[in-house]
């Protein structure tokens, strides 16, 4: 079986589709998928949505960041 790339989560009438990270598990895209929509409002650059996403379930394993 192959893993897809990308999930699909639906909110609100939209469809927001959350590409995968390389060995990312199913249970941490669709905790990073629900953390980018209900951020979207409050963080409109992508690319740092998107960041800020990945050091939040890096965080909740452990990792620390310098501020």
């Amino acid at each position: 079986m192959t893993q897809i790339d990308y999930i699909t989560l639906y909110n609100d009438g939209k469809i927001h589709v959350i590409d995968r990270e390389p060995y990312e598990t199913n249970v941490d895209v669709y905790k990073r998928g629900w953390f980018i929509i209900k951020q979207k409002d409050i963080e409109p650059d992508s690319k740092r949505l998107q960041s800020i996403s990945l050091m939040e379930i890096y965080k909740n394993k452990g990792m620390v960041y310098d501020k």
